[in-house]
């Protein structure tokens, strides 16, 4: 185990900015300081309720589907939670809040910064920690409280934020390890705090609620100096920095008691403006390229502007522009069902959650919030109606919404991002019968370290009628399965090309690539039917003979035919091989000129190259893995992958052909026959 931190440690600081070892210095001292018991937050200040305003972001709605809240919370009242589909065990009607609620283990209660969460012994995975006391599932019982005023609710978060305070003492433990779980905390108490009245809640009423309240809001002040203490800053400045300085601004002005609140929430305003420019391009991508983690930061940056608008402290019209333009990238890159492909890294994390109802889906939720907040048609009809988190969070919501055009849309949503490193195309997009194509023409991710992108330069995704068929297999897990988490993020789980058998980049651990990847988008055209795209990227320069990977992309919608064509700019030849991921749904079998991927809406007739060496069907292999699915963070599952492989000479193309037959087309073909 410490040979395997310091090889980590070692290929990590070779990542670092040069400017950035004075900071990371400055950190390890900071932390010797705190441990010492200098400079923390052992000792609060006092508060002065005078300067006390209350300011609600959150709203209980006209409208709103009561039962669904009241289960859930139900299911609290009876102990039922579960964490990445895992059971939570309670002991006295409480979880153990430092017990890996995976295998049992107990996390040792140390100097919280020294926990080296990544690489804990016995194969524990942190997630599963953190989920739990992330404190999304407090908001329930809240939401309960407030549309029914029975007691029973209150008593349970009495019990449970009691028992919290007591088992997590700052900063001691897991629980004190990673700033941004401590943002995610602090939103989520926010949320709580407004909905149970504030000051004046039941929640603190005798002896007990007075012991509560105090108890709880030393631990806030505690948790919003231990973010602002931590920021991640330089390389590790990624969706953590802006849930850091998201939980210190909406700490800092849901409990503004302190004189140092007012200063600490500018500065996380500040922070939170800048990096809102940082890390989504101009065009609305988040720069870490993981459609997960672009939903995860807006839900941060959305959290912070509606407590900003609360408390009359708006963010600013860039703030709002740039957001606007990122909730147009999730409206454009979901399909009609509402499925976002699995692009780089997903966790099924979420910031909060006020909807409470099964298959609820946080991409829909942020359209449709963007609709209200910058009163966008297009994103009216993407979004289709008001979820109950949007009613939660913007008042009035489906009162505006039964106000809203009618107008058509669809042609107004944007397809390209080339800034930001996707192209969406296809026909009919938007609509039932929409051929889907997606294709990566980014980087490799953000910060040098790309912690949450994968391999995937040039990789293509392929949808109809709402359904999947090329897909991107998705991420699987992130500490416990080294191998399997080594494969999800690499090429060879990629709709792209491997070259000589490797990665577009060199693999430095869970987190951390060791080489950028560009790509370079070198003609777009589109005359209405037949769009055509060229791109490459420069993964394999690294190379004894350095090698640049070509992909055209040409769909002809009247055809409903999809051709990709990959060559090798080079001076030897080299190995090829393309990999193309199916759905678990598709049914994949071989014909007599290639393969038929079939589903509900349709069939996919793939007509490979004839210059190939290898072409051949791969289903769940363990080793080396090939042929996998995640679909849900912690859970994956054998699907179809096509392996073609050919020995490519230089500038010699090796074309693959898929066509799209429809379910009506397809029924009349077999009649017929």
């Amino acid at each position: 185990m410490k040979l395997k931190q310091i090889n980590w440690l070692a290929r990590r600081l070779s990542r670092v900015y040069p400017a950035e070892i004075p900071y990371r210095v400055a950190g390890a001292a900071t932390a010797v300081l705190r441990r010492l018991g200098l400079g923390g937050a052992d000792k609060v200040p006092r508060m002065n309720w005078d300067s006390y305003t209350e300011s609600p972001w959150v709203a209980v709605p006209q409208e709103t589907h009561a039962a669904d809240v009241l289960g859930v919370a139900d299911d609290i009242l009876l102990d039922k939670l579960d964490v990445f589909g895992r059971p939570v065990a309670f002991v006295d009607g409480c979880p153990r809040w430092n017990v890996d609620p995976a295998s049992g283990i107990e996390l040792p209660m140390t100097f919280g910064p020294f926990i080296d969460f990544r690489h804990l012994a016995q194969g524990v995975d942190i997630k599963f920690l953190w989920e739990l006391n992330r404190h999304l599932w407090l908001v329930p019982l809240a939401q309960a409280f407030v549309l029914t005023s029975e007691e029973k609710y209150l008593h349970k978060l009495d019990r449970l934020l009691h028992s919290w305070l007591d088992e997590c003492p700052y900063p001691l433990g897991a629980n004190w390890s990673s700033p941004v779980e401590h943002g995610i905390r602090l939103i989520n108490w926010s949320i709580v705090w407004h909905l149970i009245g504030g000051r004046q809640s039941r929640l603190f009423a005798g002896d007990r609620g007075e012991q509560l309240l105090g108890k709880w809001l030393k631990s806030i002040y505690q948790h919003i100096h231990f973010a602002r203490d931590n920021y991640s800053f330089f390389s590790s400045a990624d969706n953590h920095l802006i849930g850091e300085a998201a939980g210190v601004y909406v700490g800092a002005k849901t409990w503004n008691l302190w004189p140092m609140a007012a200063p600490w929430a500018q500065e996380a305003r500040h922070l939170l403006e800048t990096e809102i420019s940082k890390q989504f391009s101009e065009d609305g991508v988040n720069r870490e390229q993981a459609t997960c983690y672009h939903k995860f930061s807006l839900e941060f940056l959305l959290a912070a502007g509606l407590c900003g608008r609360a408390c009359g402290d708006d963010f600013s019209a860039a703030y709002w522009r740039r957001m606007e333009m990122a909730v147009g990238f999730i409206a454009a890159i979901a399909n009609c069902q509402w499925q976002v492909p699995g692009i780089g890294d997903a966790d099924d994390g979420k910031v909060f959650c006020l909807d409470q109802r099964p298959g609820f889906n946080p991409y829909r939720s942020i359209v449709a919030s963007g609709a209200l907040l910058f009163d966008r048609s297009d994103y009216f009809g993407k979004a289709e109606v008001a979820d109950n988190q949007t009613n939660w969070l913007i008042p009035g919501a489906r009162e505006r919404w039964r106000e809203a055009s009618g107008q058509d849309w669809r042609e107004t949503l944007p397809r390209s991002f080339t800034q930001g490193g996707y192209v969406v195309t296809g026909s009919h997009l938007h609509s039932m019968n929409e051929l889907r194509v997606v294709m990566d023409v980014g980087p490799l991710g953000y910060n040098r370290v790309a912690g949450h992108g994968h391999a995937d330069a040039l990789s293509v995704v392929l949808g109809y009628g709402g359904q999947d068929f090329l897909v991107d297999p998705g991420t699987y897990c992130y500490n416990s399965a080294p191998e399997l988490r080594h494969y999800f993020r690499g090429t060879t789980a990629h709709n792209t090309a491997t070259i000589d058998n490797l990665d577009q980049s060199i693999y430095g651990g869970s987190f951390l690539w060791l080489r950028d990847v560009a790509t370079t988008v070198h003609r777009i055209s589109d005359d209405g039917n037949r769009f055509v795209m060229e791109a490459s990227h420069d993964g394999y320069l690294r190379l004894a003979d350095p090698v640049r990977h070509f992909r055209r992309l040409t769909v002809d919608r009247s055809l409903l035919e999809v051709l990709v064509e990959d060559w090798l700019d080079c001076a030897k030849p080299h190995e090829c091989c393309l990999h193309w991921h199916f759905s678990p749904e598709c049914r994949v079998e071989k014909t007599g000129e290639g393969w038929l991927a079939q589903r509900e809406t349709g069939s996919l007739h793939v007509h490979p190259a004839r210059n190939l060496s290898v072409a051949e069907v791969v289903t769940g292999r363990s080793a080396p893995p090939l042929g996998w699915y995640s679909g849900r963070f912690y859970e994956y599952k054998p699907t179809s992958t096509l392996v073609f492989k050919a020995t490519l000479a230089p500038a010699e193309v090796i074309a693959t052909r898929f066509v799209l037959t429809p379910i009506a087309a397809c029924a009349t073909e077999r009649h017929d026959s």
